[in-house]
């Protein structure tokens, strides 16, 4: 499958992932301790805001709650941002945000950007090694000099064990195919309502993030682990989500269900 495929693919995916209701009953609001780095990493009292895979603005919505920013809200699918509009519909919000779909060209117009977010596996679903570090180097040109990138992505260590080893095993015996010849290329699968959805991800190292991120050029200042349980029971339940957000303090990095980073150009 090569990359354009993937992005076509994710495209109607995550179409039918929010036609389902599926996206909002398992991620009903954001994991508090990404939120509250992502307000950490402010350095002005209003920001130009890019959240670029900005879905239903799960954090996009919380962020113009708490900040004056302003919020260039960016996704391929036209379901996602529609949500997002609709939840924004008669709040003091709605004058603050421009939507972008799919539009990497309006974007660049509209920079430059203060700080960008690529929050919750967004830069894992965007293809290849190549199309990954193309797509950091294009949102880098869109940054101020002295912007922040904040990301969070799956761990390696943590997720899909049984279908890592079995792409590894074919890696080793020469039958994958690509992009699943690249280590840490998955597929997976969801079901609702009796619709199967497949999406593609990159399970990250934090040494592999890192150097992807120094060749697009930055440089990580911060990374923490994002949780040890899993986004959906921390994110629906108030209680786990401030148990997990103390034991992911005490936790490495790579060894949290996914690792967030706080990185800026060089």
């Amino acid at each position: 499958m090569q990359p354009h495929e993937i992005v076509q693919q994710m495209r109607k995916t995550y179409d039918r992932y929010f036609m389902s209701s599926l996206y909002r009953q398992r991620y009903p609001r954001p994991n508090e301790a990404t939120l509250d780095f992502v307000l950490r990493s402010r350095v002005r009292e209003i920001e130009h805001v890019l959240d670029f895979g900005c879905g239903n603005g799960r954090y996009a919505f919380p962020l113009l709650q708490r900040s004056h920013d302003c919020v260039t809200a960016y996704d391929i699918s036209a379901l996602s941002l529609a949500e997002f509009e609709s939840r924004l519909r008669d709040t003091p919000y709605r004058s603050r945000v421009r939507f972008v779909h799919d539009d990497l060209d309006t974007l660049a117009r509209l920079g430059q950007y203060d700080v960008i977010l690529m929050l919750f596996g967004v830069l894992s679903h965007l293809g290849d090694r190549a199309t990954r570090i193309d797509m950091l180097k294009r949102l880098r040109g869109m940054m101020r000099a002295d912007g922040r990138l904040v990301l969070s992505v799956p761990s390696r260590l943590r997720r899909y064990p049984g279908v890592l080893l079995r792409h590894a095993l074919a890696r080793c015996l020469r039958t994958a195919h690509a992009p699943l010849d690249e280590a840490g290329n998955i597929f997976y699968t969801r079901s609702a309502n009796g619709d199967r959805m497949t999406f593609f991800y990159h399970l990250y190292t934090l040494d592999e993030l890192r150097a992807e991120l120094a060749t697009a050029g930055f440089a990580v200042r911060r990374s923490e682990a994002e949780s040890v349980l899993p986004e959906r029971w921390v994110t629906q339940s108030s209680f786990v989500g401030q148990l997990d957000r103390c034991l992911a303090a005490c936790l490495m990095p790579s060894l949290g269900y996914g690792m967030r980073v706080l990185a800026t150009p060089i």
